[in-house]
């Protein structure tokens, strides 16, 4: 997931990683099919099969210092912001071009009309 201002400015760059249980979940003396599976993960991070999964980014965006009524305020420097997610498929841990670019989409967001409290 990245995210850039409306001139080209990258704020925020991050991923999640998934990947499923190791087939001895990581014990035993013996190797699975690689090193990765003798890592010892025990908790399940697969993107499982017909279920939506929802993902939580928070992104330290930049602001200035102003003054408002004499008291110290803080302002965002800019409203809109680019965001664009990529849901890539790396069967072999890295990008070596056997990748699979599975979703792509970039929306544009307003900051001061899409902003939600939590």
């Amino acid at each position: 997931m990245t995210a850039k201002t409306t001139d080209g400015k990258e704020i925020y760059k991050g991923q999640k990683i998934y990947m499923p249980y190791p087939s001895r979940l990581g014990r035993g003396s013996e190797m699975g099919r690689g090193p990765y599976e003798k890592s010892g993960l025990l908790r399940e991070t697969s993107l499982p099969p017909l279920k939506t999964t929802k993902e939580t980014f928070e992104i330290p965006y930049p602001f200035k210092k102003v003054q408002k009524d004499g008291k110290p305020s803080r302002e965002l420097i800019n409203d809109e912001i680019v965001v664009e997610v990529k849901l890539w498929y790396v069967p072999f841990g890295d990008f070596d071009g056997n990748e699979v670019l599975f979703f792509e989409e970039e929306k544009k967001l307003d900051l001061k009309t899409e902003w939600k409290w939590r």
